[in-house]
């Protein structure tokens, strides 16, 4: 794994695009350390704020339903360079919001841009991953993990220490740039993938040979939204963990998610994306399974564990979903990914419906079944 590494970071070429993940999840992590001083500046209730929080989401998954055309109308790596410097710009604009309706404007071109970014830059590890014959798309998303963990403590700590989150944002623009137009432009710029000839179209629902990889996605980043809005909730509600301890659920997600993602284009060429998939599939199952042991520690490794089996997911899906015949790689992967968006902004939305019902500890159940649903579809053949 280390001297595959290695090899990633030594090409110019991939390390760009590794940059790209890590620029999106660093300047998105850095904004959420910043939404309860945004909450407070405009005296926004929990309503108010989770109603609009609800327009990044929204406008990532229209972003998506649009990618295709957008990707097809620079190229993939053009697309990747105009997006990432769009979504810089969007990321100011929250700390700009002097009421209820211009934060929801911003935050819906700020999911906008992300889905641009998040569709082209993907495009982008595949159409490498075909012309040069490697394997990096995991180790891609290794590096959106790592941004989301440096992100999430460089602005943890700005916000301690009481600095201005539209100075930090504004900083975070520069860099961006500067980083886009000195180090990924010039390295990605180039790529395109000719096979992305269709004519303009909006959005198909996935085919026959898509909808098995659509599922799993749906099924798996409903997952992931759910463990990233509910496990602090959890720990600290559920099982009386304290404010010092119920953080470590999400750490121990985001720890072993990364670890894995760098880790999964190693096992992927040593067992197969097949193998790989059924196997985090299990792992992610048998974690999930340990929320209902009402342990502190059981939990925690059961989060570990759940970030470890999802965690080469979605990055072998995207993969797949570029490489069928029926249609061209960007709108495969357009589509899956969509569905997989969807279902990770429904998944917060449900486990707070059946809690109400049922409670937290048996909704996790659900995550279990869906989990289980998409292990089920990969035994039933999807060529993962």
């Amino acid at each position: 794994m280390i001297k595959k590494l290695k090899l990633y970071i030594s090409n110019p070429k991939h390390m760009a695009v590794g940059l790209c993940f890590l620029l999106l999840s660093t300047l998105f992590a850095l904004w959420i350390t910043r939404i309860p001083e945004v909450k407070n500046t405009l005296g926004l209730s929990e309503g108010d704020l989770g109603s609009a929080l609800f327009f990044t989401p929204l406008g990532a998954i229209i972003s998506m339903l649009l990618s295709s055309n957008l990707i097809k109308w620079k190229g993939e790596g053009r697309s990747t360079i105009l997006a990432l410097i769009f979504f810089g710009v969007t990321m100011v604009t929250p700390l700009f919001a002097y009421d209820f309706i211009t934060l929801c404007v911003a935050l819906f071109l700020v999911g906008f841009s992300m889905g641009w970014v998040d569709i082209s830059m993907n495009a982008v590890a595949n159409t490498i991953e075909k012309e040069d014959g490697v394997k990096i798309m995991s180790t891609s998303h290794g590096f959106f993990s790592l941004g989301g963990i440096i992100g999430g403590t460089i602005g943890g700590i700005l916000a301690g220490l009481k600095s201005d989150g539209m100075i930090q944002m504004i900083a975070a623009f520069v860099v961006l740039v500067i980083i886009v137009l000195m180090v990924i432009s010039p390295k990605i710029r180039h790529i395109n993938d000719d096979s992305n000839k269709e004519g303009h179209v909006i959005f198909s629902f996935p085919g026959k040979s898509l909808i098995g990889l659509a599922v799993i996605a749906f099924c798996i980043m409903l997952g992931e939204g759910a463990i990233t809005d509910w496990s602090t909730v959890y720990l600290s509600n559920n099982l009386s963990s304290g404010p010092a301890l119920a953080g470590f659920g999400f750490a121990a997600f985001s720890a072993t998610m990364t670890i894995g993602r760098f880790n999964g284009d190693y096992m992927i060429e040593k067992f197969t994306s097949g193998t790989v998939v059924k196997a985090g599939l299990v792992i992610a199952f048998a974690g999930l399974l340990l929320l209902f042991a009402k342990s502190i520690a059981l939990a925690l490794l059961g989060f570990a564990m759940i970030g470890f089996g999802y965690s080469t997911v979605i990055p072998i899906l995207f993969t797949q979903a570029s490489k069928r015949e029926d249609v061209s790689p960007a709108r495969g992967l357009a589509s899956v990914a969509t569905l997989g968006y969807f279902g990770f902004l429904l998944g917060p939305v449900i486990i707070g419906w059946t809690a109400e019902i049922i409670g937290l500890t048996l909704s996790f159940g659900i995550l279990a079944a869906l989990t289980l649903v998409a292990f089920m579809v990969v035994i039933r053949k999807t060529s993962v």
